[in-house]
């Protein structure tokens, strides 16, 4: 993949921060209200290009490396973190399509991943932080392979059109197959009803007899562990972008509000109270952004970074909910009220505290690798 040039990253992140400032963050509290993102928004967005940032120029895409990559969420993430969730679902996808896909799925599906957009899905209903405990398999007939199962809760479930899928292909086998919307057996089933990132369709999808032939086995037999956990740590560093983004909004929200208003005569900037809860919002932030670039300058650098992004994701997620606790102390009724954005924005990031693994799985794993040296 050819190296960008700096002007080429300061030129794509301005595009960026003009797009967000136009055409997302406008759309901030009305997409959380209605549960979707506005009608010809997806649309729009796709004709940016954003969708292909990641994807190397000989698939058609901008070729932007992971640090950069994360940057454009961390921005998108300021005006709006669902937009930037959904791009997250769409760029970690890609990415294990590029690292364990066959050179003719890459060719046939990767220049499609500028107008189409990708998912990852392993949880079941039986099986979430479990995998062996899914039920959805692969079985050979011949020379092609026939999926079966139901697969729930995937970020851009319902919006993606191409999904990676963990499926059972032995009794103790797990692997990963790709499957699209438009393949006889596929069908999508209910959209969740959660709580934050609603912008974000998180869905259902359907496998029925779908069948395939080889090349959409993606690695070995047996590599699905591997390539879920691969996932995982890509889907870690832009989570930690993202959670900064968020943090980000919820400090110009503080700060914006703590500068017109006053307690009794005495404007909030004068007071040590609002100091505190204003340094502890930007430490919180500063501290993620740091975490979350560690991992993606490692992951550029073709180094380990599994358990720099498991850090950003578990410090960034908790972080964030508890600066937006602070920004909604600073506003008081205010932020306690739907009319101000603080409210959507806590649930936002609570939602990160469980997706791609739990706070508590991300410490068992940060501690292991601890442990290990």
């Amino acid at each position: 993949m050819p190296a960008t040039t700096a002007a080429a990253e300061k030129l794509l992140l301005q595009m960026v921060d003009d797009y967000t400032q136009r055409e997302i963050s406008p759309y901030d509290m009305s997409m959380d209200a209605a549960q979707d993102f506005p009608k010809g928004f997806v649309d729009k967005l796709t004709k940016t290009g954003f969708l292909g940032i990641m994807l190397p120029q000989e698939f058609g895409g901008a070729g932007f490396g992971p640090e950069v990559t994360a940057t454009v969420l961390n921005h998108i993430a300021r005006g709006n973190a669902s937009t930037a969730v959904t791009l997250e679902g769409h760029f970690k996808t890609i990415d294990q399509i590029l690292k364990y896909g066959t050179p003719a799925l890459q060719q046939a599906l990767l220049p499609t991943a500028n107008d189409r957009i990708f998912a990852f899905s392993m949880t079941e209903a039986s099986g979430g932080s479990n995998p062996m405990g899914i039920s959805s398999t692969a079985t050979r007939e011949g020379d092609h392979w026939v999926i079966n199962g139901d697969k729930i809760m995937i970020t851009n479930g319902g919006l993606a059109q191409v999904y990676c899928v963990l499926v059972k292909t032995a009794p103790t086998e797990l692997s990963v197959f790709v499957v699209d919307q438009d393949m006889p057996g596929f069908s999508f089933g209910k959209r969740e009803d959660f709580i934050g990132l609603r912008g974000t369709p998180v869905g259902e999808i359907v496998m029925d007899h779908i069948v395939v032939d080889n090349d959409h086995l993606l690695g070995k037999l047996g590599d699905g562990g591997v390539i879920g956990d691969s996932a995982h740590d890509d889907a870690r560093i832009l989570m930690g972008a993202v959670l900064t983004g968020i943090m980000e909004h919820e400090l110009k929200i503080s700060t914006d509000y703590a500068k017109e208003r006053k307690a009794g005569n005495t404007p909030l900037t004068e007071l040590q109270v609002t100091h505190r809860k204003v340094a502890d919002i930007a430490m919180r932030k500063e501290t993620t952004k740091l975490l979350y670039q560690r991992a993606a300058q490692l992951k550029a650098a073709g180094q380990p970074y599994s358990e720099e992004a498991a850090m950003a994701k578990a410090h960034g997620s908790r972080a964030a909910v508890s600066a937006g606790d602070d920004a909604l102390q600073i506003l008081a009724g205010y932020g306690y009220s739907r009319e101000y954005p603080v409210e959507h924005l806590i649930r936002d990031a609570r939602a990160m505290e469980i997706a791609e693994g739990t706070v508590e799985k991300m410490r068992s794993a940060i501690a292991k690798a601890e442990f290990t040296k």
